[in-house]
């Protein structure tokens, strides 16, 4: 998502070999989190010799929330037991490091993280 981030024009599309050079990812587990994030919506595909992945919205407009949902919406769903002595105590505090990540995450959108991405060259 960084990548399409980062070549998002609204237009282009980028090939999922270059992504997968790019980004270190084995092609095949690319090609599967591409067609998850296209079921999900976050992405659209474009078959043929030109073809390839691109954003469906400006990265501006995606948080990382959504991205961690759409993926392992799992993740953050998970309730901690409650059982034992201690279990309360674990649980509250389990639920607000749970509360505090989604607030991060959504307060993070896509182009945030693309652009603090972005190598940066010294002289």
């Amino acid at each position: 998502m960084v990548h399409l981030a980062r070549k998002h024009d609204g237009q282009s599309v980028v090939r999922a070999d270059d992504i997968a050079e790019s980004e270190a990812i084995p092609p095949s587990f690319l090609a599967q989190i591409l067609h998850e994030l296209k079921r999900t919506g976050l992405v659209t595909s474009r078959r043929g010799k030109t073809g390839g992945w691109r954003l469906t919205q400006a990265p501006a407009e995606i948080t990382l929330l959504t991205v961690v949902e759409a993926l392992e919406p799992e993740t953050l769903a998970q309730l901690p037991d409650t059982t034992g002595e201690s279990g309360a105590a674990v649980s509250k505090l389990w639920e607000e490091i749970r509360e505090s990540t989604r607030k991060i995450l959504a307060e993070s959108s896509l182009e945030s993280l693309a652009t603090s991405a972005e190598p940066m060259f010294y002289i």
